[in-house]
């Protein structure tokens, strides 16, 4: 007699592969030493897919929790005791920064309050009284008479020419002034 599973037929593409408790070990060592998860899927030849699946057991998740917690307090202590024995200055800033930061934090913060109305009526009154002093006529000068005030909406080439036609009439007017005399 044959047993059923010689009858059936293969399936197609390779096996999945399991973790099993040794890689477990693996898996907490390597997230001890501060690896990632497709740091430790490549260093144990599987595939993120994989290792996602496979995360779903127990041995697997809590290797990895382990392994992260380890590296940590290891790190932890290490820098705790490099801060603490005086000889690594920079260990020590670190240490306080991060574990002290409203003492020993480098960023510095400013709050600044700006009350825009006021800021715009300042700036409305200056403008308003510079307007004022540019408009004030110079003693002796006689002010221009202005005829039409379309004449500042004109293109500049017939301000240009209503400006020399002014001028010719002045220059007759002077001419006529001085025969006169």
């Amino acid at each position: 007699m044959t047993s059923s599973k010689e009858n059936l037929p293969k399936k197609p593409g390779r096996k999945k592969k399991i973790l099993t408790e040794e890689h477990a070990i693996q898996v907490e060592n390597l997230a001890a030493r501060g690896l990632g998860i497709m740091e430790i899927c490549r260093a144990l030849d599987i595939s993120w897919d994989t290792f996602n699946r496979e995360r779903g057991k127990s041995e697997i998740s809590e290797a990895l929790k382990k392994g992260q917690a380890k590296g940590l307090a290891q790190v932890t202590n290490s820098l705790y005791e490099q801060a603490t024995n005086g000889k690594n200055t920079v260990a020590s800033i670190f240490y306080l920064k991060n574990r002290d930061p409203q003492h020993w934090s480098d960023k510095q913060e400013t709050e600044v309050n700006i009350n825009l109305r006021e800021i715009l009526d300042q700036a409305k009154t200056r403008i308003t009284s510079e307007h004022i002093v540019n408009a004030t006529i110079i003693e002796g000068e006689k002010p221009l008479e202005i005829k039409d005030n379309s004449a500042n909406h004109l293109p500049k080439q017939k301000m240009k020419e209503n400006n020399l036609q002014d001028l010719e009439k002045n220059d007759l007017d002077l001419k006529q002034n001085t025969e006169d005399d």
